[in-house]
């Protein structure tokens, strides 16, 4: 009977899965990376105009140099450049499995391209897919014994992700266990090489790979930190439960094997081991590490698809030594690989889909940009953090009479700047990698507040800052009370749109008996208030969805006065804002009160906006009230809810 090779319809494959991420590179989103996506396509977009930025540290000067040209055509066409590299990752775990003679090798590629976190990344702008093509080939030529070939490749690797130059000792200590001494200085030609074209052609430091270092400093005050399991801990999501089960397999399978053998230091399995349980898990620990440190990582789970292609390799050594139990039975093999196969594909395009819908910053952006645009704002300069912007509004993102990235001077803000220029400020790298909170900005005397863009749905960014934009007029001197601004901003758009009015002033007699019963006097004896010390629940409002005018975004807006008489710890006096149908929570969203009021024996306002959800389902009931956890000494008075639908100016 005729058999097709398993070369060709390995290729066939690989072919119609690049088929597919073209189609995906031109109809959805971005699934993963966030905005650094739109950095290293700005980078690469404009580095012919500017050659320096070919050298930019933080930009990868290999992958800027590898993205410049395909970035010419446009962000689509470096999306389908970097399917192109997985594949090709793909197609050199194959060639390495038949090296190492596994059965069914093709199914290593099934691994490596349908990881959940390798087959969302390979559809975006990001470095990881250049890394691990780097790093397959790297190793392929180590056991195809073309050392000089694999020393020369691994040396360029920190040009892609710096992590790559813990991987030049592992290479190190295989040349120097097969006696390859001819290759071991070429394990410094990338560092080499872009030392002195660095030096020749921008920097004039022959040190600048180690002086201009992006992230030599930040730290925890940046980056944050997490526990030293976390990337164990979150590995079902990133690689799914089934790869997962086979690296852990295929790990301790490796490792049994290289124990048995007799020569542990040049047996077969040893050079497995180092190159590749070593290149993956060494790269796992360091960033486990360096998050629980809390050290230039952000924890990010997209950084783990740069080493993921290796479990293909991991996984087939697992599978093999497992199935030899079943070694007669080939075609029972076949059938648990190709079982295997259709799961992990299920899953990572399960993921791809579910990673479309992480992005909640990317509607408010476009909406961001549009405004920029209608406005006529692209006349003036602007400043700003979040690279999108720059990318969004089709401007030159280099030129520095355009765009500005960031202040040279944060508490200059005005420093070198003409007046009506614009910020775009943002809750998420403006306030963090742009050490700019809302807190300093909204203060500042050189701003003023001319437009506010918030999410439908309210959502943390970081640090405990819900996700917002504010564009700012830079005004040398202008003192603008901004807080006030933006409140009036919001009652302006409010009061177009407000058609429910609900009040508890506490002033008339309740037939609610436990109103009545917490009503006091206010010490002025100016009127009434309501004591929630003691109390874990405050009066509520409660609106059934029905009754609601849906042909719209629906804000709810609500305020009260608070006296507080206690020290209140956090999230203990919060805000409640639930939607609920048959006693099943659909929405639950919070604000810590807390935060708001201090302990001063002065009537303190609060407000707090919220937009209702457009998907919900009739027959929910809107409730909103106050939940006082630790049933602190606090009085409240003129709690009001105002519901409007929002007005577009």
């Amino acid at each position: 009977m005729f058999r097709v090779p398993e070369r060709k319809w390995v290729f066939a494959g690989l072919v119609l899965t690049g088929i597919l991420f073209v189609y995906l590179a031109f109809s959805t989103e971005v699934p993963a990376g966030g905005a650094d996506n739109y950095a290293h396509f700005n980078i690469a977009r404009w580095a012919f105009r500017y050659p320096h930025l070919f050298l930019d540290h933080w930009g990868k000067p290999l992958y800027t140099i590898l993205a410049a040209p395909f970035a010419q055509f446009g962000f689509v066409v470096v999306r389908i450049m970097n399917s192109f590299l997985g594949l090709l990752t793909a197609w050199y775990i194959w060639k390495f499995a038949r090296l190492l003679g596994f059965n069914n090798s093709w199914f290593a590629v099934v691994v490596a391209v349908y990881t959940p976190i390798y087959f969302a990344m390979m559809s975006s702008s990001m470095t990881e897919i250049l890394f691990s093509l780097i790093l397959a080939i790297s190793i392929y030529s180590f056991f195809k014994e073309k050392y000089i070939l694999s020393a020369i490749l691994i040396s360029f690797i920190f040009m892609v992700r710096t992590e790559g130059l813990a991987f030049l000792l592992l290479f190190f200590l295989g040349f120097l266990n097969r006696k390859q001494y001819k290759a071991i200085p070429l394990l410094a030609t990338g560092f080499i090489f872009f030392s002195i074209v660095g030096w020749l052609c921008y920097y004039h430091d022959i040190f600048w790979l180690i002086s201009q270092r992006p992230y030599a400093t930040g730290g925890t005050t940046i980056y944050g930190r997490g526990t030293w399991y976390h990337y164990f801990a979150t590995m079902p999501n990133y690689y799914g439960v089934v790869i997962r089960a086979l690296l852990f397999i295929g790990t301790v399978s490796m490792l049994f094997v290289w124990l048995k053998e007799k020569e542990r230091l040049t047996g077969a399995m040893f050079f497995q081991v180092l190159l590749v349980l070593g290149t993956f898990w060494g790269y796992f620990f360091s960033h486990a590490y360096l998050w629980w440190k809390g050290e230039t990582s952000a924890g990010l789970q997209r950084v783990m698809a740069a080493v993921s292609p290796l479990i293909g390799i991991i996984a087939l050594n697992g599978i093999n030594i497992c199935t030899k139990l079943i070694s007669r039975y080939k075609l029972a093999q076949f059938i648990i690989s190709v079982v295997l196969s259709v799961v992990l594909i299920i899953n990572a395009l399960q993921f791809y889909q579910r990673q479309l819908s992480y992005d909640k910053t990317a509607n408010l952006k476009k909406e961001v940009t549009k405004w920029l645009i209608d406005s006529g704002s692209l006349k003036y300069k602007l400043v700003m953090h979040d690279p999108y912007y720059a990318f969004s509004t089709g401007l030159d993102a280099w030129d520095t009479e355009v765009i500005q990235y960031g202040f040279s001077n944060n508490n200059k803000l005005q420093e070198n700047l003409a007046d009506s220029t614009i910020f775009i400020w943002d809750a998420h790298f403006s306030a963090n990698e742009g050490r700019m909170p809302y807190e300093k900005i909204i203060k500042n005397p050189n701003v003023e507040v001319i437009k506010v863009f918030a999410p439908e749905k309210p959502f943390i960014a970081s640090a405990d800052n819900h996700y917002h934009v504010i564009i700012f007029r830079v005004l040398k001197n202008t003192n603008s009370d901004n807080e006030f601004i933006i409140k009036e901003m919001e009652k302006k758009q409010r009061g177009e749109g407000v058609y429910r009015n609900y009040k508890y002033d506490f002033e008339k007699a309740f037939n609610d008996s436990l109103i009545e019963e917490r009503r006091i006097t206010k010490k002025d004896s100016s009127g009434y208030a309501f004591n929630l010390y003691g109390l874990e629940f405050s009066p509520n409002f409660a609106v059934n969805i029905d009754e609601l005018d849906l042909s719209g975004k629906n804000s709810f807006y609500l305020s009260a006065d608070f006296l507080n008489n206690d020290t209140i710890e956090e999230n203990q006096l919060l805000l409640i804002f639930s939607i609920e149908k048959n006693w099943k929570s659909l929405y639950y969203q919070t604000h810590d009160i807390g935060k708001q009021i201090e302990k001063n024996g002065i009537w303190q306002e609060t407000e707090f906006n919220f937009v209702m959800p457009q998907d919900l389902k009739t027959g929910s009931t809107i409730k909103m009230y106050v939940w006082n956890i630790g049933k602190y000494n606090v009085l409240m008075d003129n709690f009001k809810l105002e519901i409007s639908k929002q007005i577009n100016d």
